[in-house]
């Protein structure tokens, strides 16, 4: 398997053994957002099985809005499955025909009311591959300028600019629990460390003091410097 430069990895990243057998699937359930489907199959065991899988219709984006002082935004809203507030990167569906990035400037202006001049996709992920298709992918976004917010009308979003650290130390104790936002930010921290920013970028998000002063929960992004 070769990474995203197209270069090849180590061998043990490479596929083993043989894959799932299916027969065509029996539809259950279809809405505007996901299908059901029910699959009688053979596992690579060689055992039969009856599977079901989620297909999921839209491409899942994240976005990491990094500021020159490393601060980022996020966006709290309330989840309906779970019940709960949630505090997440601006992310959303982008359906068949529309380009990932285009998707993702497009949930970045509507969400926070920001643009950015570059955009660079750096990750890609299944979402929850034992039982669905959903696939993601994250950009992180430099370069910002205030937009227009303009908001899904069912949802009722709290943006807030927060210190790069305060948001990994939340995803990593559990504060911050959506997958997209736990990964990216992982992924950023990476990134940092590893020399694939720009040195002045990786030093504004690992030094422990950056963007001291908490959060900027005002509905308002400040586009300025700390």
């Amino acid at each position: 398997m070769r990474d995203p430069e197209g270069r090849p990895g180590p061998g043990w990243l490479r596929a083993h053994g043989a894959g799932w057998q299916a027969r065509p699937p029996v539809r259950l359930h279809d809405n505007p957002y996901f299908a059901v489907d029910a699959y009688d199959a053979v596992a690579p065991t060689g055992l039969a099985a009856a599977y079901w899988v989620h297909h999921q219709k839209n491409l899942a984006v994240g976005v990491v809005p990094l500021f020159p002082n490393g601060d980022i935004m996020l966006v709290g809203q309330w989840r309906f499955p779970f019940g709960a507030y949630s505090w997440e990167l601006p992310e959303g569906g982008v359906p068949p025909g529309e380009a990932a990035v285009a998707g993702a400037q497009r949930e970045l202006r509507e969400e926070v009311g920001l643009v950015a001049r570059d955009w660079r996709r750096i990750l890609a992920m299944q979402m929850s591959n034992a039982s669905s298709d959903e696939v993601c992918e994250v950009f992180l976004a430099t370069g910002l300028s205030e937009a227009a917010v303009d908001p899904d009308p069912t949802e009722m979003l709290t943006p807030a600019r927060v210190p790069f650290q305060e948001a990994l130390a939340a995803a990593v104790d559990g504060r911050i629990q959506d997958s997209i936002t736990v990964a990216a930010l992982l992924r950023l921290h990476h990134m940092a460390v590893t020399g694939e920013l720009s040195p002045d970028l990786a030093s504004a998000l690992l030094a422990p003091d950056a963007g001291a002063g908490g959060a900027d929960v005002s509905g308002q992004a400040d586009t300025g410097d700390r």
